[in-house]
């Protein structure tokens, strides 16, 4: 399985205030934009760049009602005849007892490539309690036309801002069955924010050591990024 996981942007969306664009009321819709440069794009601890640079952003729209749509691109090492990822996505989000949740169906869109494109179900549930933030992530691939097994994947993470600093702390771990046997993943990392700008490095590792340019991007690397968020 190859693709961009939306879980910030559908979260922030799905749970972000309507923006007042007058006094008393609040916009039906708030379209928001972002931009990053990344030293390698990991998906799910897996290198889609071969170790390369990547160029990505998005748009996405949160509809005061919960629902929010958006779409994400990036360049990707080729894919089935492609070296472009486009993403398009949708889904409801909301809070209950202090959770935070969404639920999403992505599709994962390959120009140019040969049966490569595919859709996932996906649902998130987050909590925060004083500095941290701690999200669980379910997805499910189910079988189609460019798989032969139904995959699933659960990760959890956890951000905690560093109190009287820009910074937060990451940690996350996930578990992947079905297009990978027993594949984990792991990440540890810092990001930095000021104004629209977030800077950030990490640590990505997992398990997957497969043959040629599969291990090569699977192991350890560590990763730089830019984003700004408008």
């Amino acid at each position: 399985m190859r693709g961009h996981i939306i879980i910030a942007m559908a979260a922030m969306a799905a749970t972000m205030p309507a923006a007042a664009h007058a006094e008393g009321e609040t916009a039906a819709v708030e379209v928001s934009y972002n931009v990053a440069l990344v030293s390698d794009y990991r998906f799910r601890g897996l290198s889609l760049t071969n170790r390369d640079p990547a160029v990505q952003g998005g748009i996405d729209a949160a509809f005061g009602s919960g629902f929010f749509v958006g779409t994400w691109a990036s360049n990707i090492a080729d894919y089935g005849g492609s070296n472009l990822e486009v993403d398009l996505y949708g889904g409801y989000g909301g809070s209950i007892g202090g959770f935070d949740y969404t639920a999403s169906v992505l599709g994962y869109l390959y120009p140019g490539g040969d049966s490569v494109n595919y859709v996932e179900l996906q649902s998130t549930v987050a909590r925060t309690i004083g500095p941290v933030t701690t999200t669980l992530t379910l997805a499910y691939t189910p079988d189609q036309w460019n798989t032969t097994r139904d995959n699933f994947y659960a990760g959890i993470g956890a951000d905690v801002a560093i109190i009287g600093t820009p910074l937060t702390a990451s940690l996350a771990l996930g578990r992947e069955n079905g297009g990978y046997d027993e594949k984990w993943d792991w990440s540890a990392g810092l990001s930095y924010k000021f104004d629209v700008l977030e800077i950030s490095a990490s640590y990505v590792d997992s398990n997957y050591k497969g043959a040629l340019e599969a291990g090569h991007n699977g192991g350890a690397g560590a990763i730089v990024s830019v984003k700004a968020a408008f």
